[in-house]
Parts: structure tokens; C-alpha cells; sequence
């Protein structure tokens, strides 16, 4: 599972960055606290990630804080 992500904010939607990490560019949802905490693109980010699975999907939920992943799992 990913827990964390570390890298460069490459694009930044209200509802979705991407962050390229080592030249992988990895698609994250975020809510919209995590957005406005962010810097501009371009910026060096860090998020706490929940990874969610199902059949035929990996989805990735990241957020400012430990605090806002702990709330989605419980």
C-alpha cells in the first residue's frame, strides 16, 4: 500500500492533483482542505495517501494530515 507521497505538484484541480514522484506521475483525489493547503504548481508536496482497491481499480485519496486519513478509516 502507499501511505505517503513525496514530489513536485504537476497539476492541481479541485478535485484531483497529480504529483510526479522520481518521474512517475501518480493521480491523487483530494478534498478540498488538502487543495487550498497546498503551493502552486510546481511546488514540492508531501501527503498522507489512502489506497483504496477494488476489483479493477487502485485509487489514491491524499490529505494534508495523518489526522484526515485516520477520520476516512474509521
Amino acid at each position: 500500500m502507499i501511505a505517503t507521497l513525496h514530489g513536485v505538484l504537476t497539476e492541481k484541480n479541485p478535485s484531483r492533483l497529480v504529483v510526479d514522484v522520481g518521474g512517475v506521475g501518480y493521480e491523487v483525489s483530494v478534498p478540498l482542505s488538502t487543495f487550498y493547503a497546498l503551493g502552486e504548481m510546481g511546488a514540492e508536496v508531501d501527503l498522507r495517501i489512502h489506497t483504496h482497491v477494488r476489483q479493477e481499480t487502485l485509487s489514491l485519496f491524499g490529505f494534508a494530515t495523518r489526522l484526515e486519513v485516520d477520520l476516512l478509516s474509521a
